[in-house]
């Protein structure tokens, strides 16, 4: 197989969750560059209108409006994807969500909507999608956790949401070895701050906010969406065949500075 090829999905059904917007959508879109079929998943019927916009012909691209807190919601996505495309090659599990108060603060239904959506709801995608992959013998799983699930970020306070993240980290370790004599690999990407629809607000409302993160970014910017979607794309490819249960941090080094 050439380096090329290594790199190309083409002939893979991909499932990406969260992709109605932002990181989610970059990721469909450089899955479909790469020549998978995709699924676009989101808990917005707009996502609908996303794959029309990344696959206007309708040839490549399907999509699914689920919830990922409820593990029933994702089991019938993975059904629905075997019964359109007969199979799941990959899958991006990226639906998440984030938010601002202290510690202090924390009321019990924040902490838990906070680890439902981005920790429960990671590993129900992982569980559903895995299924298959597993009776199969092949496939790729890549989570996404954050800069927040390995070191303590600022000045942003979300003790929910980087608690998730680090917990997502640790669970690409254990279903990475759990899988991996089965075929199946695990991986996540841990992106730094990225210049989404959501950072952008921040920056309009909250410049000084804005401010410390490109001051603390060792790049002095930040990162492009992607620059995240090449790296699940690589993770998701055969020539990353060799990496499992690895969390690749995608953060211009802010985690190590």
């Amino acid at each position: 197989m050439s380096a090329e090829t290594l790199y190309r999905l083409d002939g893979r059904v991909a499932v990406v969750t969260g992709a109605e917007r932002g990181i989610g959508a970059t990721i469909a879109e450089h899955f479909l560059a790469l020549g998978a079929t995709v699924v676009l998943a989101d808990r917005s019927s707009s996502v609908r209108e996303t794959a029309a916009r990344l696959d206007p012909n309708g040839k490549r691209t399907s999509w699914l409006t689920l919830d990922v807190t409820d593990s029933s919601s994702l089991d019938a996505a993975a059904d629905t994807v075997i019964q359109r495309h007969g199979a799941v090659d990959i899958l991006a599990a990226n639906a998440g969500i984030s938010y601002e108060a202290a510690a202090i603060d924390h009321s019990d239904e924040i902490w838990r909507h906070a680890l439902s959506v981005n920790l429960d709801g990671s590993f129900y995608s992982a569980r559903a999608f895995a299924r298959p992959m597993l009776q199969r013998g092949r496939g790729a799983i890549v989570l996404t956790s954050s800069i927040a699930g390995v070191k303590v970020v600022r000045p942003e306070l979300h003790v929910g949401y980087d608690v998730a993240k680090a917990g997502v980290a640790h669970m690409t370790r254990v279903l990475g070895i759990e899988w991996a004599k089965q075929g199946l690999r695990v991986n996540a990407v841990g992106p730094g701050y990225t210049d989404t629809e959501m950072l952008a607000d921040v920056g309009r409302t909250q410049p000084d906010v804005m401010k410390i993160w490109l001051e603390d970014m060792p790049n002095g910017r930040l990162l492009r969406k992607q620059e995240i979607a090449s790296a699940v794309a690589f993770l998701a490819s055969d020539a990353a065949s060799g990496i499992n249960g690895h969390v690749l941090m995608v953060d211009a080094g802010y985690s190590i500075s």
